[in-house]
Parts: C-alpha cells; structure tokens; sequence
C-alpha cells in the first residue's frame, strides 16, 4: 500500500473513533465498560472541533502509531501481535491499515468491550476489521508466530518480563519486529509523579474466573534501560526515537528539518523527552 494510502486509513479510523464511536459508545457498551471507556478516551479531541482533530491526526501519525502503521502498510497481511491490547483500539488501527491482529489482555472485560467495538465499527462502516481479541498471557508459552509485536504502555506492567521478551524473540518470523511505544523513564517529571503514587513494585490482578497474575506497577526504563532490556533477550535494536512533544503543532518543514532529526538522535534529552518507541528485531 502506498504511503498515502496508508495515512488515509489511518486518519479514517481515527475519525471515526471521534465523530462516530465516542458518540454513540453509550449505545452498545454496557455500564461497567462504559465508564471505563469514558475514562481511558477522555482526551479525544471534542466531535468537530476542526482543528483540535486534526492536531490530534497530525501527532498520531508522526509519533509511535503512526511509525508502526507505516511499517505493517509496506507489507503484505503481516500478522500482528497486540500484547495488552485493552479496549483494542490499536489493534482495530492496525487492520484498518492492513495487518492481520491478534489482540491480548489478561481482562475480560476489557476484551468483551473490544469485541463490542469491532461490531460496532462493522456495523456502522459496512467493513469488518481483522481482528481477533483473545484472553491470554504472555509471559507463559504460546503458539503463535507474528511480524510485528506491539507493546504499548504494557511493558512497564509485564512481569516476570524477560520471559515475555525472549518469547516475543522466539516468535517473530524473518523480518519482523518487537514495537514498543512507551513513557520515558529518565524524565525528571515522570519520575517525581511516580514516586508520589507508587506504594507498591507489584501487585496481583484476580479475574472474574479466579484467576491470578501479577504485575508489576509502572516499572519504567530509560532509553539505555529499554535498550538493555532488548539486548540480554536475543534482540538487537534497529530504530529508537524520543518524543519531546510538539510533533502534533509544528509546521511541517520544521518538522522534517528540526524535529524530526531530534526524535532520532536517542541519546540528547534523556532526561526531559516525555515518550520513546524502540523496534528491536531477533539478533543473528
């Protein structure tokens, strides 16, 4: 799929996310979920409100999302791993840009909540996105081998988490890559908030079922951590970036030229970027 292509699915997605779904999510997502829901996307940008949505595009496209939607749009059907996948809205992103996405969450119902999502989006769009959300954790074995592994906002609650990653190693084909799209560890700012709401390193999630796993509680890296953390697992990193914000309000000349560069040179402003994105691939 061309380069533009690709944009447009990404942008027609996320719209409807704004414009169609938050709308009417009060409709087809049950108390409980809807709260839930309320909450984690509180942040869109209000339904038209031009220019807020289209910021809200602009700093998709140019940051983690929109680096992993050009990858799985270069490639034909890659299959696609979205480990901690939540109400699926990355993994409904990634089909729409052509990926083939097995979504994971330890919570069910977080998954019944994506699965309403899916139908709903077939039933207002006419299309029906690849997507299978599944109850499964990670850290244990499993059969599937992907292209792609998406870890957003997850890798800081994985635990144990070099088990997970040397198993992500183990089942990436030729060719594919671990993403993981996460909070800088080494802001000052990230830091100072942490120390205030962290009482505990880990604590146990029980599911409805009974079910028991533990996690571990906002655990962050800085950009040499998350390095490392690749690196004694089999994996070698082939692309790192910081985000330092304003990639969703800067022209984009300045961008292309200021930074964009900035973003690539991992190793400036450890201490003050607010995220980072790391692709590591099997080391040979």
């Amino acid at each position: 799929m061309s380069a533009d292509g690709v944009r447009s699915r990404f942008e027609r997605f996320l719209r409807w996310t704004i414009e169609v779904e938050y709308p009417a999510h009060a409709g087809f997502l049950p108390e409980g979920e809807r709260e839930a829901f309320e909450s984690y996307y509180r942040s869109l940008p209000a339904r038209g409100d031009q220019a807020a949505i289209e910021r809200f595009l602009r700093g998709n496209w140019r940051g983690d999302a929109g680096w992993t939607a050009r990858w799985i749009g270069a490639r034909r059907r890659p299959r696609v791993l979205d480990a901690g996948s939540g109400f699926g809205t990355f993994a409904m992103l990634y089909a729409a840009v052509g990926g083939e996405v097995t979504a994971v969450d330890l919570r069910p119902d977080r998954l019944q909540a994506a699965d309403r999502r899916l139908e709903f989006y077939r039933e207002s769009t006419g299309e029906a996105l690849a997507v299978r959300n599944q109850r499964v954790d990670l850290t244990k074995p499993w059969a599937e081998d992907v292209d792609l592994v998406w870890v957003y906002n997850a890798l800081s609650h994985i635990e144990p988490l070099d088990p997970f990653v040397r198993l992500v190693r183990d089942h990436l084909r030729p060719g594919g890559v671990l993403v993981v799209g996460d909070i800088n560890g080494g802001n000052s700012a990230h830091q100072r908030r942490l120390e205030q709401l962290r009482t505990e390193v880990s604590q146990e999630y029980v599911a409805p079922d009974g079910q028991r796993h533990t996690y571990a509680v906002e655990r962050t890296f800085t950009p040499r951590e998350m390095r490392d953390v690749m690196e004694r697992n089999g994996l070698k990193v082939v692309h790192h970036e910081l985000y330092w914000g304003g990639h969703a309000v800067v022209p984009e000349p300045v961008y292309a030229a200021v930074l964009q560069p900035l973003q690539r040179a991992w190793r400036l402003g450890q201490g003050v970027a607010r995220r980072q994105l790391v692709v590591a691939g099997r080391a040979e």
